[in-house]
């Protein structure tokens, strides 16, 4: 008979698994208190005292569109799963959905483990188990859950009688820093696989005495497939990437030559902030240095910013090749570790920056390109007032709110004497202006090393003309950002932006010029006496006039008279510097500037 009791009390503890914790009941047992993102539970009386949970009290959470919405709790000490492997809760749904229950370390999210559960039967309670057979002891002291998870519907849930495994004193982890290299038990690396990668921690096999990863691209592994080492935290301190400092090397073991391995770092809170780069093995079957420059961006790929802070990086072996083309491989990888080099950075120059589009040298912008969404090469059409001059089209689909044409040098300006950009510009009446397509354009300057992110520190000028069907000259000062160096990227935008209206427009002999030297080694020079001027000025040097434009510093045409006349009243205009253009009955142009006392 004693063997009888024996097995009973054997297959009672097998049936009931271990004894659970109480981690909050909302009665009489809140040993952990819950909290929550975007919005934090409340204890209230129990909505639906029926079925199997007439308990007086309940927790209530209300999801709010976000779609990792989840409540929380945190407690004083790590999960210790030879006290059980099954956590459990009483949930109160509105709907049918899943609720996931995760547990984490609260200082580093990298390290986590996650169970999905399912609510079946809506409109009462139910007991979901999760089962966490298999992990970790000594990892975990924060509890999430997740209602409807991944899904955006406002809902308003209940939970009750939150119970598991209990949790003890935990182990020490170290925080993760460069280099990676794999032999410090202490640090959890956190290798977190997507696309169909599956790497762990393990011995060298070349090595007893080394430490390394294995990362096998399996059979049914996307293209994209990689591995990304600390998890969602990454490391503790941001990769030094500076000017003279791109690069960071790691040390790998391919079955092939000539594989492709592709190097991804990012900002761990900021996923969209990204750089990804690509080095090819030489030798197969031994363990080579690769270095991964990331001013050398892969294509289709954001550049490095200087400005941001890159604390994670991912791996992607044979990247482009799924495992069904390329059968399942293996790889190790160890020492990953910053090793600074790089390439210089542009040289600061005062070149000449211009373009007349007729391809007669003396253009010095060679690659200029317009977004409309796809950047493609500009279109070079013919003037729609002069049949024999060449000049930019510049037509917006209305399928892209920030059309643009724009360049990059290859040196960064100088600013410091050369900050005036001049343009002519061209808008047709065609074109049906209203509060979205505006009579404007403007001129930014960008730093390119930003890649899609140039445009947060751009500075930018923008005008508005008051003239359709006739060509503009146009002045943009860029004075007040004259001790910038940084700036080689140059994006013109007509018609406003964010908005989905076409349009046409053109544009003509775009150069960067002193504010003092405005067009002085294309045109001719005019006279103008007095200068400085109260009232009246006379020009001289030119013959039968047609045209005179004063314009001021920002660009815009103050004076425009058509009589004429070589005297001009100039009374009325605040007092400073302004360009003076004059235009002779065969089109010639004369340049002068006033003084305005």
């Amino acid at each position: 008979m004693k063997h009888f009791y024996a097995v009973l009390a054997f297959v009672l503890v097998a049936l009931t698994g271990y004894s659970q914790y109480i981690y909050n009941d909302f009665d009489a047992n809140q040993n952990h208190e819950f909290s929550g993102w975007p919005n934090i539970p409340e204890v209230i009386a129990n909505p639906d005292p029926s079925g199997i949970n007439t308990s007086a009290n309940v927790a209530k959470i209300a999801r709010s569109g976000e779609q990792w919405a989840h409540c929380f709790s945190i407690i004083p000490g790590k999960v210790n799963f030879e006290t059980g492997t099954t956590f459990k809760l009483k949930v109160w749904s509105p709907i049918v959905c899943q609720v996931l229950f995760k547990l984490e370390d609260q200082l580093n999210g990298g390290i986590n483990k996650e169970v999905l559960g399912n609510v079946t039967t809506p409109n009462q309670w139910v007991e979901i188990q999760y089962d966490f057979t298999g992990a970790t002891s000594g990892l975990y002291d924060k509890l999430v859950i997740f209602f409807d998870f991944a899904q955006t519907t406002d809902n308003t849930f209940y939970f009750d009688d939150v119970e598991g495994p209990e949790y003890g004193a935990g182990v020490v982890i170290l925080p993760l820093y460069l280099p990676v290299t794999f032999d410090d038990a202490e640090i959890n690396y956190a290798l977190t696989d997507f696309g169909g990668n599956a790497s762990e921690v393990i011995v060298d096999p070349t090595n007893a005495a080394n430490t390394v990863a294995k990362s096998v691209k399996t059979a049914v592994a996307e293209l994209w497939a990689g591995t990304t080492v600390g998890g969602n935290v990454g490391f503790a301190n941001p990769i030094p990437f500076a000017v003279d400092a791109t690069s960071m090397s790691v040390r790998v073991w391919s079955p092939t030559a000539g594989t492709p391995i592709r190097l991804k770092v990012e900002k761990s809170t900021d996923p969209t902030i990204s750089v990804e780069t690509e080095a090819n093995t030489t030798v197969a079957n031994d363990w080579q240095t690769l270095v991964f420059d990331f001013s050398n961006e892969a294509t289709g790929t954001a550049q490095l910013n200087l400005g941001y802070s890159y604390n994670k990086a991912s791996i992607f072996f044979n990247f482009g090749q799924t495992g069904a083309q390329a059968g399942e491989q293996t790889y190790y990888w160890d020492d990953m570790e910053f090793a600074g080099g790089g390439v210089e950075p542009k040289p600061l120059q005062a070149l000449d920056v211009q373009d007349n589009f007729e391809g007669d040298g003396y253009a010095t912008i060679t690659n200029w390109k317009f977004q409309d969404p796809d950047l493609l090469d500009l279109t070079i059409v013919t003037d729609p007032a002069n049949a024999a001059n060449h000049v930019a089209g510049y037509s917006r689909s209305g399928s892209f709110e920030w059309t643009n044409a724009q360049f990059v040098l290859d040196h960064r300006m100088d600013l410091s004497d050369r900050n005036q950009f001049m343009m002519n510009a061209y808008f047709p009446s065609t074109n049906g202006y209203n509060d979205q397509l505006t009579k404007t354009v403007a001129v930014k300057l960008q730093n390119s090393l930003l890649g899609g992110e140039a445009w947060t520190t751009q500075t930018e000028v923008k005008l508005t003309v008051d003239q359709l069907d006739t060509w503009l000259t146009l002045q943009f000062d860029f004075s007040a950002v004259s001790a910038n160096v940084d700036y080689d990227q140059v994006v013109v935008q007509f018609g406003g932006e964010s908005h989905l209206v076409a349009g046409n427009f053109y544009f003509d002999n775009f150069h960067l010029m002193g504010p003092a030297s405005i067009f002085e080694n294309q045109l001719n020079k005019v006279q103008v006496s007095p200068n400085p001027a109260s009232n009246m000025v006379n020009i001289t040097g030119v013959r039968n006039i047609s045209e005179t434009k004063i314009i001021n510093i920002a660009g815009q045409i103050v004076v425009k008279d058509n009589s004429g006349s070589s005297n001009l009243n100039v009374s009325n205009l605040p007092a400073g510097v302004y360009s003076m253009l004059v235009t002779d009955k065969n089109d010639n142009v004369f340049v002068g500037k006033l003084i305005k006392d």
